[in-house]
């Protein structure tokens, strides 16, 4: 591990900064300068096979580095007004690269990132929502298969793709069985009691069970292994106080391995990163020694070494371990940045 880490946030507060902060070993975080102050960064991705490589996904843009983050510039992905969330490659072309927009859209590039094209997506909104029009969180690839894809957008729930991405269609009824369960119906933004399940944040798959799907949203983690015609509750809140869910990732070196930052809501006083070790059947918490404040909006594990682990939380602390959550160390940005969105560890 260089142990260089890089946060993105959002400008969601007045006069804070929406961009990258990096820290390098023994140094403080400092803005990379090169990606506007209200860009909002929602996600950062390195490239597998160089991680000199990474890419970005902000609010104002798509984003990417070849030189390890010392320099970014703005990719031209499209004319129109949309905002990115998510940007990932492909499993075995990572030349081939995928990102997820709102109002929710899809486009791909063949050639690392200078060329873009729209993907199709006969999705229409499902929700009027304060806050504008949904947008695609997540995208994640079938573990042998990459030419399936699921995706989930935030607030309209879970979508798939039988073809390498072209086409993405809608495939919600397992999450509409499930909140006609009482303890599933939630409503903030809408008058629909569907609203809480359709509320996504991430979406991830593993080698250890290929045909599962892991579905994230505000109201738990569930598991689909049809392609989201039904969906299994893994009762979270069995093993934590919170089951307000932002993100799940599964790890590199051991595919039954997962952890998942829970809150009470998108603005709370507290989080926490949780750790499965039996592909979700139960849970432990996998950073007693910190304290967070904020909601817990992200995370990330090092590539190719699992005892790198780094968490953001709104509020701003950032909290990593290089020893796989035996010790963390706590690093606040600095007072002006924006909301912690995204992070990674190198």
């Amino acid at each position: 591990m260089q142990n260089l880490m890089l946060v993105g946030t959002a400008a969601n507060r007045p006069n804070t900064v929406g961009s990258i902060y990096a820290l390098h070993p023994g140094g403080e975080w400092e803005n990379v300068g090169d990606i506007p102050p209200d860009a909002s960064v929602q996600a950062i991705t390195p490239d597998p096979s160089d991680p000199r490589t990474m890419y970005a996904a902000a609010r104002k843009g798509l984003f990417r580095t070849r030189n390890g983050g010392e320099s970014w510039h703005r990719l031209s992905v499209t004319d129109e007004d949309v905002q990115f969330w998510t940007v990932v490659l492909h499993p075995t072309r990572p030349r081939t690269v995928f990102a997820g927009a709102g109002p929710v859209s899809f486009y791909r590039s063949d050639d690392g990132g200078d060329t873009w094209r729209q993907l199709k997506a006969d999705y229409p909104e499902r929700f009027k929502i304060s806050f504008g029009s949904s947008r695609v969180m997540r995208i994640a690839f079938h573990p042998t298969n990459p030419g399936i894809m699921y995706a989930v957008a935030e607030i309209n729930g879970f979508l798939v793709s039988e073809d390498g991405g072209e086409t993405w269609v809608g495939s919600n009824d397992g999450l509409v069985a499930l909140s006609q369960q009482t303890h599933l119906k939630s409503r903030i933004e809408t008058d629909d009691d569907a609203e809480g399940m359709f509320d996504a944040h991430s979406v991830c798959t593993t080698s250890a069970d290929p045909d599962a799907v892991f579905y994230i949203c505000r109201l738990g983690i569930f598991e689909s292994r049809d392609m989201g015609k039904t969906f299994r509750d893994l009762e979270v809140g069995k093993f934590a106080p919170f089951a307000y869910t932002r993100d799940c990732r599964f790890v590199c070196d051991d595919p039954k391995k997962m952890f998942a930052c829970f809150s009470i809501s998108s603005r709370s006083e507290a989080g926490a990163l949780y750790a499965s070790e039996d592909l979700g059947k139960s849970w432990y918490r996998a950073d007693e020694q910190v304290d967070p404040r904020s909601t817990m909006l992200g995370f990330n594990v090092h590539q190719s070494d699992s005892r790198g682990v780094i968490t953001v939380t709104r509020g701003g602390q950032i909290f990593f371990t290089t020893d796989g959550c035996r010790t963390w160390t706590e690093k606040p940005l600095p007072a002006d940045a924006g909301d912690a969105f995204c992070a990674v560890i190198l």
